[in-house]
C-alpha cells in the first residue's frame, strides 16, 4: 500500500474513529493498557475499553464501540477493526493474528507496534474470557 495512503487512512481513523462510545447495555467489555507506547498526548501508555453485543446464541459479533487514548496507530487500529468485527463471527475474530491486523492498517509493524495495533483485539479476548456463562 501506498506510503502516503496508509498515513492518510491512519490519520482519518485516528481523528475520527469509527464506532468510538459506548453502548447502554453491553454483552461483553474489557479494558486494555499498552504502558509500553507513552507519548506527550498519552503518558501512561495506551488504553483501549471495548463493548460489544452478541447475536442471542453469541456466534456472531452485533455491535461494537470503543473508547480510548493514546498512539495514532492504537486508536486507529481500533476504528479500522472495530468496524470489521461488526457482522463477524466471535470464533473468527479471536483468530484474527498479526498478518490480518498489518493487511488492516496497510503496513507491516514491528512487535512493539503491533501491541498498540491489537490492542482492541486483546480487550475483545478478553471481555470474551470474562464474560459469565461463556459458551467460550
Amino acid at each position: 500500500m501506498d506510503k502516503k495512503f496508509v498515513q492518510e487512512l491512519l490519520g482519518d481513523h485516528s481523528r475520527n474513529p469509527r464506532n468510538y462510545g459506548e453502548l447502554p447495555e453491553p454483552d461483553i467489555e474489557a479494558e486494555m493498557t499498552n504502558p509500553q507506547c507513552v507519548g506527550p498526548t498519552h503518558p501512561e501508555g495506551d488504553r483501549v475499553r471495548i463493548q460489544a453485543t452478541l447475536s442471542d446464541d453469541e456466534s456472531t459479533v452485533e455491535t461494537v464501540r470503543f473508547t480510548g487514548d493514546g498512539c495514532t496507530l492504537s486508536q486507529a487500529a481500533a476504528s479500522l477493526i472495530s468496524s470489521e468485527m461488526i457482522g463477524a463471527s466471535v470464533v473468527e475474530t479471536t483468530e484474527w493474528d498479526a498478518e490480518y491486523i498489518e493487511e488492516r492498517v496497510g503496513m507491516e509493524l514491528t512487535p512493539s507496534r503491533l501491541q498498540c495495533a491489537e490492542l482492541i483485539l486483546t480487550a475483545f479476548r478478553q471481555a470474551l474470557d470474562e464474560q459469565p456463562n461463556s459458551s467460550k
